[in-house]
């Protein structure tokens, strides 16, 4: 249960860094009203708890949705 509460800690952080990649293509693409922080946090929760809930398939989710929009 600890590994996997590390490894939804280093997802979720993982997150942070996908969510800003996100926020930034959100700007450009779509105009709304989205705060870019709440884009940030929903992606950040959204990663740690999959993180935790599927441990061995958020690698392949997270490295198709970061090569989606870099």
């Amino acid at each position: 249960m600890d590994e996997r509460l590390i490894q939804a800690f280093y997802y979720a952080a993982g997150g942070i860094f996908l969510g800003i990649l996100i926020a930034i293509a959100w700007s450009y693409a779509v105009d709304s009203h989205a705060s870019p922080v709440q884009i940030i946090f929903i992606t950040a929760l959204i990663c740690g708890l999959l993180g935790f809930l599927f441990p061995k398939q958020i690698p392949h989710w997270f490295r198709a949705l970061w090569n989606f929009f870099s």
